[in-house]
Order: structure tokens, then sequence, then C-alpha cells
């Protein structure tokens, strides 16, 4: 006999309002992203009392090194880590799942408090990885089970998962939502896995995408429901991008038999430069209206009265996000890279109008930049701009959209010029050889700012990247796109010499 669809919706219903009454937990955590993909950036030390200041008690990091472990001894922050993608293959087995276990939990858990462990990092998008990782699934079952061996039943292992793992279109209505064709048997398995060993699904979850990808009106993708556009869906209407991605994610794990498993938003934000909609204004109305929305704990139409713990994206801007995944990636930041917030949020969403605290013990390097010195005639010029400047360092600002995308062309060459100089360290005082750039460049002492477009000053309390590090899905490509960058720049300097 053909079931009658409303009969699935009402006992979906039906779970959800029990569901509701009995979830009486603590209440939801507004933690942060600390991503290090940065030419220079704060020593650990210096995030985590900026953390501690801020009293951000949950922090995701992408890399395990022992100096980023130490700093978090004794701080009382609870730290979730991972295995990047890259990774995947080398932890196959649960022998070396165990010893990864041992390595970075065990070793430390007298001196520090664990969350989440993630196993991939958005393995099955198009958007931040040029294949799938197929396998995810298997490493993530092995590894709660690795776990559960060791007695750390408590810390649950989950997979980072963003929104496109969603048939979602413009039109769609949440209800009609389900995962991707090509990955469903994957995600049915993994999301019952989930239901199963009581863990969290880890959602990245980011408005401006939504209404971007899909020529939405760009208030639709705050939660203020300010936006003439609406979704109707059953006893539902959807004002804002956030609740409608949530709960199109609920109805595609109710599908797939569960429904009831939580949702920690694993990423969240709004870029602050490089692309149509960006900015410091919109960031902070953003944050301004949805960390008090995730301190009431109202939850979503689908889920009300749900406790939902969010990692905000990101604590401090990364310029050596690969460009590819947009100019924006780099802009995520909270932060400025000196530690400077860039705009009001109060991270304990009770919506005070106050700047966070400032990074303390941050030294800048000295007041000099590196311009242009206006020599339009060398032939070198484009080659210098493409290849040493922009491809070694950061010009996203110069992007539509940017902060710095009104520049004339000389300032605009001024700018990709004094970013390569700022990314290298300056130079000596007595030297100005990062500012060279085949005789086409000059430093100077006065502020070459524009209104709007800030020609920045690197610190000097820097850490810089290094090799070996563990970089997350969108970091893996970087390497690759540094080795080519590096390559170009190898054939420039033959060329000019020749």
């Amino acid at each position: 006999m053909k079931k009658d669809p409303s009969t699935s919706v009402f006992i979906f219903g039906l779970c959800m309002i029990l569901w509701a009454c009995n979830d009486s937990g603590a209440d939801a955590f507004i933690g942060i992203n600390w991503g290090r993909l940065s030419s220079q950036r704060l020593i650990p030390s210096m995030v985590v009392d900026l953390l501690l200041q801020n009293d951000i008690k949950n922090v995701r990091i992408f890399q395990q090194a022992a100096n980023v472990m130490e700093a978090f001894y004794d701080s009382g922050i609870r730290v979730s880590l991972g295995l990047s993608n890259t990774l995947l293959d080398k932890y196959t087995n649960s022998s070396a799942l165990g010893g990864w276990i041992d390595d970075k939990i065990i070793t430390y858990e007298k001196v520090m408090e664990f969350g989440y462990v993630t196993v991939g990092s958005n393995p099955f998008s198009p958007k931040f990885s040029d294949k799938m990782y197929m396998n995810v699934v298997d490493v993530l079952m092995k590894m709660q089970t690795e776990l559960n061996n060791k007695n750390r039943s408590h810390i649950k292992a989950t997979i980072p998962t963003y929104q496109d793992v969603l048939n979602l279109t413009s039109s769609s209505r949440p209800s009609e939502v389900d995962f991707r064709a090509d990955i469903k048997d994957e995600m049915v398995r993994y999301v019952q896995f989930l239901r199963d060993n009581n863990a969290p699904l880890m959602y990245s979850l980011f408005p401006i995408d939504h209404v971007t990808n899909n020529s939405l009106d760009l208030e639709f993708a705050f939660i203020d429901n300010n936006s003439t556009y609406r979704i109707k869906d059953i006893n539902a209407t959807y004002k804002n991008a956030i609740e409608l991605l949530y709960d199109s994610l609920h109805w595609a794990m109710h599908k797939a038999g569960a429904g009831t498993v939580k949702i920690v938003i694993g990423a969240i934000g709004w870029p602050t430069d490089s692309c149509p909609g960006a900015g410091v204004a919109n960031a902070e109305r953003f944050y301004r209206t949805f960390l008090p929305y995730i301190a009431s704990g109202r939850g979503t139409p689908m889920r009300p009265n749900e406790k939902i713990d969010v990692f905000l994206n990101n604590l401090a801007d990364e310029n050596r996000m690969i460009p590819e995944l947009g100019a924006y990636q780099r802009h995520w930041g909270i932060y400025k890279f000196n530690g400077e917030p860039k705009f009001r949020i109060d991270f304990s969403g009770k919506g005070r109008d106050i700047f966070p605290s400032v990074a303390k013990g941050v030294t800048q390097m000295p007041n000099r930049w590196c311009v242009f010195n206006g020599n339009f005639d060398d032939p070198r010029l484009v080659e210098v701009l493409k290849v040493m400047a922009c491809n070694a360092s950061d010009c996203s600002s110069l992007e539509k959209g940017g902060s710095c995308e009104g520049l004339s062309y000389v300032d605009r060459v001024s700018y990709a010029f004094n970013r390569y100089f700022q990314s290298k360290g300056q130079a000596s005082q007595s030297s100005n050889e990062k500012c060279d750039l085949a005789g086409l460049g000059k430093v100077v002492t006065d502020n070459p700012s524009k209104e709007g477009c800030e020609f920045p000053v690197e610190i000097l309390s820097a850490e810089y990247v290094v090799e070996g590090e563990t970089f997350g899905s969108a970091g893996e490509r970087l390497h690759g796109w540094i080795s080519a960058s590096m390559g170009l720049l190898l054939l420039l300097l033959l060329w000019m010499i020749v």
C-alpha cells in the first residue's frame, strides 16, 4: 500500500516536538575557528590569550604542531582537532588511528580539554577540493571505534561537511531536500553511524554563498528577516538562509533515518573583503543579529528550542588561502592579522555594542611601505606585477567588491608591491632588496593608504608558515599553488638575468 506523504510529515513533526520538549541540555556554545594559512601570524600563546580575554572557551584548530598544542595547556579552552583530507589514506587502519589518538589526545589530556575529533574537511565538496574523498566515512567509523576502545567515547568524531552535500536549489523547500545523489549512500551510512553513536554532524554553513550562488536577494543571508524573499514549506515560512539551510539538512537526515542527530555549525561567518556584499559593515550586522539568535536557543521551524553549538569562521584573515576558492576566502577574519578587531562583536551573544579585546604583545614592523616608482616604460612591469607581487602575496582586496577595487592603476601596482614587501617581512633597515622588484619599486615612509583601502604594515611578533603543517582541505592544494607560483617566479628571474 502506498504511504500517504502527509503521514510522514505528521510523524516527522511529532518527533520534532517530542525532541524539543526533551531538550534540556546546557546552553549552546559560541566557539571559533583558528586557521593559520597566513604568511605571518600571531604566535599561539597570543591567540590563546586573545581567546581567554574574549571568554571564548571552544576552538577548532587545523594543525597540531607541538607549540600550538602546548599553548592550550591548562587554559580551560576546549579544543577540537582532527585529520585533514590528505591524511585519510595514511590512517585507514585501526592501529594507525589508535596511534594518532595516543599522540594527539591521550598525551595531552591531563593538561587540555578536547571537544570533537574531525575527520576530513568538506571531503564531499567540489568547491573545496578537486576530488572526492570517498574513504572518509570508513576512517570516521574506525576513529570513533578506537576512541570508544580507549575509553574516550565522550569524545565524538565527526566529518565537517559543506552545505553543498545537499541538492538544494534557489527554490527548494527544506522538505524537498535530500543529500546529493552522487554521495547519498555514503551520507546515509555516515548519519546513521552518528545516530548510533550519539555523535553530531558538523556543518559548514555560509549564507553569503547560498544567496550569491543562487542569485538571491543579499538580505536573505541575514537572520534579521528584512528580505522580501520567502520560501513556504508545510507550516513554516523561511525568511533567511540560515534557518533554511539548517532545516534542509534536518530533512535530509530525517529521510536517512537519522532525524534526531545533533547539528553543530562547524563554520559560519561573513567575509569583510573581495566580493560583492562583503565588508566590515555587513559582517558587523551579520554577527550582531546572528549571535543573539544562537544565544536565545529559539531554534528553527523544524527544530524549535534547538540549542545550536557554533564555531565562527574565522579568528583572523588567512592571506594564503588559495585564490581559486574565491578571493573573499582570505577575509573571513573577525580580526586583522595583527590582532586588531575589524568591527564590533559581542561573543557572548548578548548583543552589546562593543569591540572585542585586542591581542596583547603585538609589535608592528617599521612604518615603511613599498610602492611603484612610476616607470611605465619598463617591459617587465606586467610580469613582475603578476608573478612576483600578486602570486607570491595577496592582492585579493583589488578584486571586484574589494576594499581597494577603486584604486588607480598606479596605486593598484603600489598596493601589490607593498603586499609582497610586507609578506616577506620587509627588508632589513639598511636594505631595499625586498622592494627592488626588478628595479620598479621604492621604499617610502609616508603612508600611501587611500580612503577605504589600507596599505598594511606587517607585525614583528609573527610566526612564519613552516613545512609539514597539517592544513585543512583548502590548504591541501596550497602547496601545489605555491610551487607553481615559485616556478613562474624562477622563470621570470632567469628571463631577467638573460
